[in-house]
């Protein structure tokens, strides 16, 4: 899949590489396959329904009114978590690896958000959730790099929850691939970060059960 942010696989030098990108490559794709499958068919099922009453025969391309403010959200989300990473990486706490992985996975954060920016055009909010942000910045604030890491698993497990959540609800095609190739990604950043987390359960590595995060209403 081609993405505008670089690949994962080259976020640790080249001594660490092994560790990291076998587990890029496949197991990341193992965490959010079902869901998003899932999601996927239920958005159909929704739009097949819709389809019968309304006699539409197929989605649409662009993005609904209601799903202009679900893809503002998930841009809100991928900002917040350029802001966080940026807190982790003005701190002392993590080596030479450390800075490079969350370097890496903070410029594809940005990509993503741009991605989304460019997408929406003038109704893109352009900022961070300020709730999302308040609620994780002490954790990002953490002492070691294992704890920086597993804050930034669990930051990576919800932001791939809230974006699987989404693309169940979008209408519109266009919207539904670029969020769903976002999400795929972000699973793998989390099978990354478990190796800076000390973290070896292969449950542990692959099981997200995060909870999405809702646009607030209003």
């Amino acid at each position: 899949m081609d993405m505008d942010s670089p690949d994962i696989s080259t976020a640790a030098p080249a001594d660490a590489e092994p560790r990291l990108g076998r587990r890029l490559l496949g197991a990341g794709l193992i965490g959010v396959a079902g869901s998003l499958l899932t999601s996927i068919a239920a958005g159909a099922a929704a739009t097949t329904t819709a389809a019968a009453t309304t006699t539409t025969t197929t989605p649409p391309l662009r993005p609904t009114a209601d799903d202009q403010v679900l893809l503002g959200f998930a841009q809100a989300v991928e900002l917040s978590a350029l802001s966080l990473y940026d807190t982790a990486l003005s701190g002392t706490a993590l080596d030479d690896t450390g800075k490079s992985v969350f370097a890496t996975l903070r410029d594809a954060h940005r990509a993503y958000a741009n991605s989304l920016g460019a997408f929406l055009g003038k109704v893109a909010p352009d900022a961070p959730d300020a709730d999302v942000v308040s609620s994780n910045e002490a954790a990002f604030k953490a002492a070691t790099q294992a704890d920086l890491a597993k804050a930034a698993i669990a930051l990576e497990n919800t932001a791939t929850a809230t974006h699987t959540d989404i693309v169940g609800e979008l209408q519109g095609i266009d919207g539904a691939k670029l969020i769903a190739s976002i999400l795929i990604i972000e699973a793998r950043h989390a099978i990354v970060l478990s190796d800076l987390a000390g973290v070896t359960d292969l449950d542990a590595r692959l099981t997200n059960d995060a909870t999405a995060l809702k646009p607030k209403k209003g």
